[in-house]
């Protein structure tokens, strides 16, 4: 890679998410910021007006020079805070489905999601459990894998939103080993060619050697096994047991953890990285991050919504695409 075309800025999209919830508000907060958007090159694809009123209510004065705007028009919007609303989903759906389009194009480099309303979503046609399984399906892909970022602790997830009575049943030999070769990936996105993997277990003490449950004994150990013949020098270790492998903060001698469903992870993550964790769509042709957070349609149209998650995706979505590059 040239040294010029790695001083590039990078061209990352965001798109607006849930207008009654607090997207467009962390979007212009973000844009008040004068180093990032001097540092990056940040366009938001959003409706005109949704801008034009949230800068109104919240007296955020915007100028042109600190971002571009991909206008998209969703027909008549009738913004209401904090309210669940069929045309805001179609909207977010419809910025959504936009970036892609872009990225695949290779128009922009990197796509940066403010939050959604699930049922909202669903309600405007977009009828995706959330963002990532609405992004690996709009770009082709066979399988894709959500990792939590943060200068604390880095974290995979075998699934996503299933429920958890249908957990056990997902986590299948090849559903495994899909997972960890695209976490093989997220390490050189990291910008690392070495690096171990610690993964956690399905079962109470990680089964307590097949006591509790037998999908460690005869699903997990395996998978680890036959990644670690294909790998090289990247390893995975494990099963842990969760409660133990974060209490005695283990997690701290792996690169990042691999865990097996939504709130085995979150919980520890949100508890140590705060606010300031990203949330990436490993396994995309192109780089997608969002804030670790919500609609929060509860501080919505309050003004008090914090843009610190959404910055620190725009500086990872940056810092990941560069990784790429090189």
């Amino acid at each position: 890679m040239k040294e010029h075309q790695l001083k590039m800025k990078t061209r990352i999209l965001l798109t607006i998410g849930d207008y009654n919830g607090i997207g467009p508000e962390i979007i212009l907060k973000t844009f008040k910021n004068k180093t990032i958007t001097g540092k990056y090159y940040l366009t938001v694809i959003a409706p005109p007006e949704v801008l034009s009123y949230y800068s109104r209510k919240y007296k955020i004065k915007l100028f042109a020079d600190d971002f571009d705007i991909i206008p998209i028009n969703t027909g008549k919007i009738k913004i209401a805070p904090g309210k669940l609303n069929a045309h805001a989903g179609f909207t977010a759906g419809t910025a959504i489905k936009t970036a892609v389009d872009l990225c695949m194009a290779g128009e922009y480099d990197a796509i940066v999601t403010a939050p959604v309303n699930k049922k909202s979503l669903n309600l405007g046609g977009f009828n995706f459990k959330g963002h990532t399984e609405m992004l690996t399906a709009l770009s082709g892909v066979k399988d894709s894998c959500m990792v939590m970022l943060s200068d604390v602790l880095n974290i995979a997830f075998a699934t996503t939103h299933p429920p958890v009575k249908k957990i056990a049943s997902l986590i299948t030999p090849s559903f495994l080993a899909s997972k960890f070769r695209i976490c093989t990936e997220v390490l050189k996105n990291l910008g690392r060619i070495t690096g171990e993997i610690g993964v956690l277990g399905l079962n109470p003490h990680a089964g307590d050697e097949g006591q509790i449950g037998d999908e460690e004994q005869k699903i997990i150990i395996p998978a680890i096994n036959r990644a670690n013949k294909k790998n090289g020098k990247i390893k995975f270790s494990g099963p842990f047991s969760p409660d133990a492998f974060f209490a005695t903060k283990k997690y701290r001698n792996f690169a990042f953890t691999f865990a097996m469903y939504h709130d085995q992870g979150f919980i520890p993550f949100k508890m140590l990285a705060g606010y300031k964790g990203t949330n990436f769509t490993a396994g995309l042709p192109f780089v997608r991050t969002s804030p670790d957070h919500g609609t929060a349609f509860d501080i919505a149209g309050k003004n008090t919504a914090s843009p610190v998650s959404l910055i620190e995706a725009v500086k990872w979505a940056d810092k990941l695409t560069r990784n790429r590059k090189k």
